[in-house]
């Protein structure tokens, strides 16, 4: 394998020099060969051939007979003649793929395809990035170089860097945590290559100790975790349903992990599928400082549903509400996480209710049947400055006022919209409202979950109308989409 990467290696360093715009009349070429025979301290003694091709391949073999820097040198002329130039950066990409490919255990080139993959496929921010470097090194190298761009290319970059004394090589620690962010199959595959490796080297246990102190570290004591249940009809029974579910730890990474399908069930089987879900994925978490948050993924004609009112072990009589259950229950919209085109209105808002969770603006829709409220309710939803909607009514079938102000909300990108399940906005729903938005966005999920919890208290002899029986509420964080 080693052999075969050499070789891709080679071949793409030649592309490099005969595709380079700087080097394409005989005395740009002339100039660059002598630079670089300067540089090796061979002046004179390379062939010279007519064909670009053939003097390349010659100057290659040349460079790189017994000198480890001979693509070093190729690329820090090229960046001498065009500095920062895509032909000079490319260059040193290879050149630190050559040396990593040539440097590390057997083991990690017969693994070099789903190195590279895993690693080509993150999308990581550069802010981020630069931290793992900086981790990965001890702060040593705090930024990656121009020429790494990618989480592949910094790791190669690290293969070329000191190990300081009784510590982890700084491609390893990279490679750990780097881990964290792919998938549950690739990153239990590449972890125990890693590991395996640093057994052998017999620092396995520092390897450990760096990976679940950094664990410990970045875990506060008790974090968010998600689980979103989506429920959908069935194409082809009505009347029948199907129930996936995703999971989310703010301690493991930043996407949701292993989505599961139930059958086809009826209906009447909803409210059973869904608690058997939740038992099974508190089974499966086990022991752990988390705050699960349940989130239900509806498509518009289910999205009243009054899942916070479902139970949460539905053989037990009287039951636990799921509202009561658990610090947050809330609805996602399945239709826009499908539409692309409402995304960027949905995180224009987002942004603006993260960065002013003081002091979002919320826009409330009164009832009224008069021919211009649908206009006005358009008009006022469009508004920039609202990051959170009330609706007039429920959206639901016979409710047309309530259906177009939540579908306008989905359209115009608002990520909160609160409405009372089973009828139209009061001047007290409101007001109660107004209270529970008053304390800004940053912890309203536990202020509705308290308000839920009070009603609830209150026991069956309270009024069924009273308002914390009956809110619903929309949720929908662009940056994680359970699909």
């Amino acid at each position: 394998m080693r052999e075969e990467i050499e070789d891709r290696i080679r071949r793409a360093a030649v592309d490099v020099l005969v595709g380079c715009d700087g080097l394409r009349s005989s005395e740009d070429r002339e100039q660059f060969l002598d630079l670089v025979l300067d540089r090796l301290g061979r002046n004179g003694q390379l062939p010279r051939h007519t064909i670009p091709r053939k003097q390349y391949v010659a100057l290659l073999q040349f460079c790189m007979k017994d000198r480890p820097g001979g693509l070093a040198c190729l690329a820090a002329v090229l960046d001498l003649l065009d500095p920062g130039s895509a032909e000079s950066l490319l260059m040193f990409r290879l050149c630190d793929e050559w040396r990593a490919a040539r440097t590390l255990p057997a083991e990690f080139t017969d693994s070099w395809g789903l190195l590279g993959d895993c690693l080509k496929a993150l999308r990581l921010p550069d802010e981020e990035r630069r931290r793992l470097v900086a981790r990965a090194t001890l702060s040593r190298l705090r930024t990656p170089p121009d020429h790494s761009t990618t989480p592949w290319s910094d790791f190669l970059y690290l293969v070329g860097q000191n190990t300081a004394p009784g510590q982890v090589p700084p491609w390893m620690a990279y490679l750990d945590e780097a881990s964290a962010w792919m998938d549950a199959s690739h990153r239990q595959e590449i972890r125990a290559i890693n590991r395996q490796r640093a057994v052998r080297w017999e620092f396995g246990d520092t390897l450990d100790r760096r990976r679940y102190g950094r664990q410990a570290e970045r875990q506060p004591a008790i974090h968010d975790e998600h689980l979103a249940i989506r429920i959908m009809p069935a194409p082809f029974d009505e009347g029948h349903y199907t129930v996936s579910y995703w999971f989310h730890s703010d301690a493991r990474g930043p996407d949701f992990e292993g989505r599961r399908d139930s059958a086809v069930i009826p209906f009447a089987d909803l409210q059973r599928t869904v608690s058997e879900v939740i038992s099974e994925v508190e089974r499966a978490e086990g022991d752990r400082p988390g705050q699960l948050r349940l989130e239900f993924v509806l498509p518009l004609e289910l999205i009243n549903l009054p899942v916070e009112s479902w139970p949460l072990d539905a053989a037990e009589d009287p039951h636990l509400p799921l509202g009561m259950s658990y610090p947050a229950v809330v609805i996602r919209s399945l239709d826009r996480l499908l539409d692309q085109r409402w995304h960027g209105w949905w995180r224009l808002r987002w942004q603006k209710l993260r960065q002013e969770p003081t002091a979002g603006s919320v826009y409330m829709s009164i009832p009224n049947n008069g021919p211009q409220h649908s206009r006005r309710v358009v008009a006022g939803l469009l508004d920039e400055e609202h990051v959170a909607a009330v609706l007039s009514e429920p959206p639901e079938e016979g409710r047309p006022h309530g259906c177009l102000e939540f579908k306008t909300a989905l359209r115009t990108g608002y990520p909160v919209v609160v409405w009372h399940r089973t009828s139209e906005s009061t001047t007290e729903f409101r007001q109660v409202l107004s209270e529970l938005f008053a304390g800004g966005f940053a912890d309203l999920l536990p202020r509705i979950t308290r308000f839920r919890r009070q009603a609830a208290a209150l026991g069956s002899g309270a009024p069924e109308h009273h308002i914390g029986r009956h809110l619903a509420v929309l949720w929908d964080d662009p940056d994680r989409k359970p699909l």
